[in-house]
């Protein structure tokens, strides 16, 4: 990997890793990856300090940016859709309290972008954007609000400001406060992004709080930035600064300010209590990799291609003195020669411009590790990093740095800026905005924060300075090693030793993955092996499978159909290779109202001795009435039963959140077990997750026509807060009744150990 800085600077190189040791693959995947020596496999993290997850919390509206009361709280998030500041009590991080949101519009306008709190935790302080479009153009705000009273918060005064405020961050205290803000004006038009040719450039704005306190505010200061610009090469669009994300050092000395669309940060010399400088502009450059980044969005992974890209910065944070962290996310387009957008991963960069570390490959390895790779990104800015914050936690210096697209955070340790250590992959809800650390607590946690925008909600996590306690109810799924890309687990089985999972159509050929779950306790399962399906011919199996079933000689696999005649069983054998495959019967396609129905087969389970199985079919024979089907095929005979199966209904609306089945599992008792889902949760719909739950019915009451008797088992989203959509792989392992969801290719695969079933 070779990285060059804004002036040709070549970095350190990162940290080396571990040379990748290859389990055992077929020829066929061996051949499907290529893979380099560097970061194939996450090192061992430095120490035992660890985060574990405490709480998700679906909010109404949109979750952005998030801030702490420096005491630790009371959390305070922007909702810009809604026009509201949300308010959150965690004086119970475990269980935390919404409190009523604060409406920030003026006269209906308003959208809030960024939230800071002050030192003594008196004020927030909101920037409001009224609108930067490019008809409608007009100078935002800064609005400040008393919430020593959360019930009661009180609005104090406005600050008007230029057109587009962003990001803001505080700088001082009491009368030497002052707020920094990003004056994006993105000049956006009915199509999107658009420019006015440096028209309206945007700037930099420090606004003085000091009367608050009682001293004299020290104005507005607004800062350009375009002749600094014009004056560095590798600046993107000079005539338009877009300024977009600020940090300010712990001395409150010196903020830094990136500029996204121009592919440049800028550093602000605070140093006067009265009177900001501009100190320096510099171009944040490219990163460059070779043979270790995948480019092509084809529903498989395969590290081997390369590009350079311009990093453009979001998010910036401070790390250590002198050195600040970049989250790469990326904005533009490829130029004229070839030049990407997006760093896909991180950089840490001193004041000079000079590149401290760059993540290369690790980033988007780590994803692809964990479950979190978004191929449908790979031809697009990638994982596309857009947070970054730090902190110290159990005494250490902290980076943490969120993927919007591959929704997770990874941590570090950076006691060396020059070789941060990877401690771990924390999975977020949908697309994190916002982080933000809590460490001054009197009860003596710290805790950390995402907002995580396109779910709608907020993740808080728990720091252990001693490592995560053991027992714990939901591991992390990690794979082996590089060369074992997963998600999108959508059917489990087991055969007593090991789980194993089948993907859905997100990945290209059809495929059963081998789960280790011998560390379960200790908060690790271990994707170990992978066996790729193929006909009998050689060729790749390429189905939509929605459930699995382990057999003596193998596999059967439901696959769902595009339309009730592709609905299919296939019997594949210990090697993958397809050696039966079942269509449904006349009879029973004729029981559709409608041929076209897509929602078929959605689990599988066979009996002990092999010659049974049960099919769950999501939404039954017609999607207008509240009723699932099971179907029960004896092989020997190809004798084929049917019934019927009623669903709950969502209490909001029935029809936007419809429901279904999507995992059938039969016991030693008998029964099967049932996985019921509504459509809530997900993209926007976080807090619209109401029913995930486990009922069960009597096998034997399988006859032909009846409608089955369920009785609940378990009720996920009530016990367990389960509100991701889509709940989809269920197994009964050694007395423990196992949940996984469908993380649709990337994002949170959160498996839940339910008990006894």
């Amino acid at each position: 990997m070779r990285t060059v800085g804004w002036r040709g600077f070549v970095p350190r190189s990162p940290l080396p890793m571990n040379t990748l040791r290859l389990c055992t693959l077929t020829a066929a995947l061996a051949a499907s990856f290529a893979f380099t020596s560097l970061a194939q496999a996450a090192p061992p993290a430095p120490s035992a300090g660890r985060f574990t997850m405490v709480h998700h919390l679906p909010v109404d509206g949109v979750a952005e940016i998030v801030a702490a009361t420096p005491d630790g709280m009371t959390l305070v998030y922007t909702s810009a859709d809604a026009g509201v500041l949300g308010m959150v009590d965690i004086s119970k991080p475990e269980q935390p309290v919404l409190l009523p949101r604060v409406n920030v519009q003026l006269m209906g306008l308003g959208e809030p972008t960024s939230v800071a709190i002050s030192p003594d935790g008196r004020y927030a302080v909101v920037a409001v954007r009224l609108g930067d479009d490019v008809a409608n153009a007009r100078r935002g705000l800064v609005r400040v609000y008393d919430i020593r009273q959360p019930a009661a918060v009180k609005h104090v005064k406005d600050i008007t400001v230029g057109i587009g405020p962003d990001s803001l961050a505080l700088a001082g205290q009491g009368r030497t406060l002052r707020a920094v803000v990003a004056i994006e004006d993105e000049e956006t038009d009915a199509e999107g992004d658009a420019t006015l040719g440096g028209q309206r450039p945007g700037r930099i704005d420090v606004v003085g709080l000091q009367d608050l306190y009682g001293g004299t505010s020290s104005g507005v200061q607004s800062i350009q930035l375009v002749q600094a610009l014009q004056a560095v090469p590798g600046i993107v669009y000079p005539n338009d600064p877009q300024p977009e994300f600020v940090s300010i050092d712990s001395r409150a000395r010196k903020a830094v300010v990136s500029l996204q669309e121009n592919n440049a940060v800028a550093l602000i010399d605070l140093s006067h209590p009265t009177r900001a400088r501009l100190e320096r502009v510099f171009s944040t450059g490219t990163v460059t990799r070779n043979g270790n980044a995948d480019l092509k969005k084809d529903k498989e992974v395969a590290f081997k291609d390369s590009f350079t890209a311009r990093r453009e910065a979001d998010a910036v944070a401070w790390v250590a003195p002198g050195v600040f962290a970049t989250a790469n996310e990326g904005d533009g387009k490829k130029d004229k020669n070839g030049v990407m957008p997006g760093g896909r991963g991180f950089t840490l960069m001193n004041t000079r411009g000079e590149v401290v570390y760059e993540t290369g490959e690790r980033t988007e390895v780590n994803a692809l590790l964990h479950g979190h790779y978004p191929d449908g990104r790979s031809a697009s800015k990638g994982v596309e990093m857009e947070a970054v914050t730090a902190g110290r936690f159990g005494g250490k210096p902290y980076l943490l740095v969120g993927s919007e697209r591959g929704s997770f955070v990874e941590v570090y340790r950076v006691d060396d800026p020059k070789q941060p250590q990877f401690v771990q992959l924390l999975p977020t809800g949908m697309s994190p905005e916002g982080l933000t650390t809590v460490t001054k607590r009197r009860d003596g946690q710290q805790l950390f924060v995402t907002a995580n925008e396109k779910e709608n909600s907020l993740n808080i996590y728990r720091f252990h300075a001693r490592g995560a306690p053991a027992g714990a109810t939901e591991p992390q799924l990690v794979a082996k090693d590089a060369g074992l890309p997963w998600g999108a687990l959508s059917g489990l089985s087991t055969d007593g030793t090991h789980l194993y999972a089948v993907p859905d159509n997100a990945f290209g050929q059809s495929r059963i993955f081998r789960i280790d779950p011998s560390d379960a306790a200790q908060g690790r399962l271990t994707l170990d092996q992978v066996t790729l399906l193929t006909e009998a011919d050689g060729k790749a199996l390429k189905v939509d499978p929605e459930g699995i079933a382990r057999v003596a000689d193998g596999f059967w696999i439901a696959s769902e159909g595009k339309a009730v005649a592709d609905n299919e069983l296939i019997k594949v054998n210990m090697a993958g290779v397809v050696q039966q495959r079942v269509k449904l019967p006349a009879s029973v396609q004729a029981k559709f109202a409608s041929p076209k129905t897509s929602t078929g087969y959605e689990g599988v389970t066979a009996s002990a001795d092999g010659q049974t199985l049960y099919m769950a079919v999501q939404r039954g024979f017609d999607l207008n009435k509240p009723q699932a089907a099971i179907l029960k095929l004896h092989l020997p005979t190809n004798t084929w039963t049917t019934a019927l199966y009623p669903l709950d209904q969502h209490s909001k609306d029935a029809q936007k959140f419809w429901m279904g089945l999507s995992e059938i599992q039969l016991t030693e008792d008998g029964r099967l077990l049932l996985l019921e889902r509504d459509k809530g949760g997900g993209e926007g719909q976080a807090i619209n997750a109401e029913v995930k739950r486990i009922y069960s019915v009597k096998a034997a009451d399988v006859t032909e026509g009846t409608t089955l008797t369920k009785t609940l088992v378990r009720d996920l989203r009530k016990d367990f807060n389960y509100v991701q959509e889509k709940a989809e792989g269920m197994v009964v392992f050694k007395g423990a009744l196992w949940v996984v969801n469908d993380n649709d290719g990337a994002g949170w695969t959160r498996w839940v150990n339910a008990g006894k079933p």
